[in-house]
């Protein structure tokens, strides 16, 4: 007869456990829960990819800007090296000029 009653006492704290987390969901309803976005690896992917490509644009563009600089500072050293007196003789001045740009450079 003793384990009939101690069931029946289970059974009725189980009720009221219930009951309680009934009443509270109530009060507080549950917030839906977000999928799960089945593009997030690729939208991450094409992410990293795009700022990588932009990375090397500059990349790239900042070379041409240093390549258009070396070529014009060439042709301004081989135009100056290349003018000539009357006689056909080099301009000393600046082929002097140019050793000591190359020696100061090496220093």
């Amino acid at each position: 007869d003793d384990d009939d009653d101690d069931d029946d006492d289970d059974d009725d704290d189980e009720n009221e456990d219930s009951a309680e987390r009934r009443r509270q969901q109530q009060q507080h309803p549950r917030k839906k829960r977000r999928k799960a976005d089945p593009l997030h690896h690729a939208k991450k992917e094409a992410e990293r990819r795009k700022a990588e490509q932009s990375q090397l644009e500059s990349q790239k563009l900042a070379n041409e800007k240093a390549e258009g600089r070396k070529q014009h500072s060439r042709k301004v050293r081989a135009r100056k090296l290349m003018k000539r007196t009357r006689r056909g003789q080099p301009v000393m001045k600046n082929v002097i000029g140019d050793m000591l740009s190359k020696i100061k450079s090496d220093m």
